[in-house]
């Protein structure tokens, strides 16, 4: 069964019409072949390409004769599990808007360890974060706000936010948010710098760390009424303390915040087949790293 492409007619709404299109490993394999080499296969180490290579989990280049898999250099790099796995692994939290936790994936592909579990799903949220890399644009709204992970006031973690602002309406386009270690001129700057289009307009609070952003590269606008970025900053933390009741580490907080960017900015694709094909994409990208 060929599946190159999942048309919108097509794209399964449920669990049980996902696994009647990918209905064993051959036809899962088939799939991402075509996705990762649509044009044929490519080394990744020599770039010797071959149109005609059928596909296949592991190959032997025929140039270089250095071994590789169609998990090389991905966010997949050295699984042992299943790749009908993976793909259900990336329906699912591109289908689910309202969180996803690694107890409720390990029930999913009733996994012994939920330690694998927390590895596949911190794994996808570094796809997330490749996949979604559009700065924000045009009119943008910046600012802080200090969220408590847990419910405990003691432990305190500075976030900065940056929304789109669709003009005239003021509809909320796409969003980017970073954890900082304290906030200052230095944090807001690398944030504009990484999240948001130079020469943009940029509205800010009226707070001296926002003073002297280099206006050759934004233009700079004080306001005193900045909400949707509050907004924003307080649906996370609501939204992480609901589903991980706040048990995140600061040194892994991030990526959670790419997770919540990741569905937000989702909302701006056509259908379902755009934000599966969006994942899927970060997680053949060559950027993708091991996850330790």
């Amino acid at each position: 069964m060929q599946i190159n492409s999942l048309s919108n007619k097509v794209f399964p709404k449920t669990l049980e019409e996902f696994k009647e299109l990918f209905q064993d490993e051959e036809t899962s394999l088939e799939y991402l072949f075509a996705k990762r080499w649509p044009h044929g296969f490519t080394c990744p180490y020599c770039s010797w390409h071959n149109k005609d290579l059928p596909p296949t989990k592991s190959i032997i280049c025929s140039h270089c004769g250095h071994p590789t898999s169609i998990t090389t250099n991905t966010i997949m790099h050295g699984t042992k599990k299943p790749i009908s796995q993976w793909l259900i692994c990336i329906w699912w939290l591109t289908s689910s808007t309202g969180g996803n936790s690694a107890k409720d994936l390990q029930r999913l592909l009733n996994l012994s360890s939920y330690q694998t579990a927390w590895t596949w799903l911190q794994k996808l949220r570094m796809a997330m974060s490749i996949a979604d890399n559009k700065k924000c644009c045009k009119t943008v709204e910046i600012s802080s706000h200090t969220i408590s992970l847990g419910g405990d006031p003691l432990i305190q973690a500075p976030i900065l936010a940056a929304a789109e602002i669709i003009l005239p309406a003021g509809f909320t386009g796409r969003i980017k948010m970073a954890s900082i270690a304290s906030l200052n001129k230095e944090a807001v700057g690398d944030f504009l710098n990484d999240y948001v289009e130079k020469g943009s307009s940029i509205i800010v609070p009226e707070d001296t760390c926002y003073k002297n952003i280099d206006r050759n590269d934004f233009i700079s606008v004080a306001s005193s009424t900045i909400y949707k970025t509050r907004e924003i900053i307080e649906s996370f933390e609501l939204w992480i303390n609901k589903i991980h009741r706040g048990g995140v580490a600061a040194k892994h907080l991030q990526l959670y915040l790419d997770e919540f960017c990741f569905h937000s900015n989702a909302e701006i694709l056509p259908d379902r087949e755009a934000i599966f094909n969006l994942l899927l994409s970060g997680v053949l990208s060559k950027k993708s790293l091991s996850y330790k």
